[in-house]
């Protein structure tokens, strides 16, 4: 038995299901976000979230990472139950990256403050050399740290965004569509900090729309569709799908 197969299940998903409820001014609408979603993630693991828009990818992402509560279903990470979990304990497991990086950092903080806010209280004292240091590996200087974000490029954001998700020593990072806004030479920054990440040990679930940046992101994809997982495959396999339609034409739009 390999090493890789001895590696516990530290998250876990079973038939996990949201619903959203839609107002209109004559009747209510009610429609399956997520459907009987199951899969599990073993420690050092990442993998690549795939669907197109409306799939329920980043409904499936929000709920993991604990900004959106679920219908149905259970999720535990280490054994234990998300919801079992203080704020500030799943703070130090799970943290999620967002599409837009200037909306996760407060644009009346400097960059010092913003991501001293983030460094366990225990290591303030520290802050200046751990703080040098996680953005180091993000591949930016200290002198930034009194500049606002508003004085920064997209990659440049995201890469601070990282950064301050590094601060809290997480299990597991979420990152939801972080190349969308990005020219492709950040992408290809972001993408080599994201392996360097997980040569660290820490494991990664990218929620993109791009197969193609999926691909070369993980060696694992989980394919979406309408609140449900259509396959759950290496990347290997996943391309050489053929009888499945919707993942055909995922592919065939990456090769445009």
């Amino acid at each position: 038995m390999s090493a890789h197969s001895l590696k516990m299940n530290f998250l876990e998903i079973n038939n996990l299901s949201k619903i959203y409820t839609v107002k209109t001014f004559f009747s209510e609408k009610r429609f399956l976000a997520l459907d009987g979603v199951s899969f599990s993630l073993k420690e050092r693991e990442s993998l690549s979230i795939i669907g197109s828009s409306g799939s329920g990818k980043t409904t499936l992402g929000r709920i993991i990472a604990k900004i959106l509560e679920y219908d149905g279903g259970e999720i535990k990470f280490y054994g234990k139950n998300i919801n079992d979990y203080s704020r500030y304990d799943f703070s130090k497991i799970v943290q999620m990256i967002f599409q837009n990086p200037y909306a996760s950092l407060n644009p009346k903080l400097k960059i010092k403050s913003s991501l001293s806010e983030a460094l366990d209280k225990n290591f303030q004292a520290d802050a200046a050399e751990i703080i040098g240091q996680t953005l180091v590996k993000v591949g930016l200087e200290s002198r930034i740290l009194n500049n606002y974000p508003h004085q920064f490029s997209g990659g440049q954001r995201q890469k601070i965004a990282i950064a301050r998700a590094l601060l809290k020593n997480p299990k597991l990072i979420i990152a939801d569509e972080p190349f969308a806004s990005l020219d492709v030479y950040s992408q290809n920054q972001i993408t080599s900090i994201f392996k360097d990440m997980m040569k660290s040990g820490v494991s990664i679930i990218l929620i993109t729309h791009d197969i193609s940046a999926a691909r070369q992101f993980a060696q694992r994809m989980i394919v979406m569709d309408e609140g449900k997982i259509v396959k759950d495959d290496s990347a290997e396999n996943v391309f050489k799908e053929k009888e499945n339609k919707y993942i055909a034409d995922l592919i065939s739009a990456a090769e445009i």
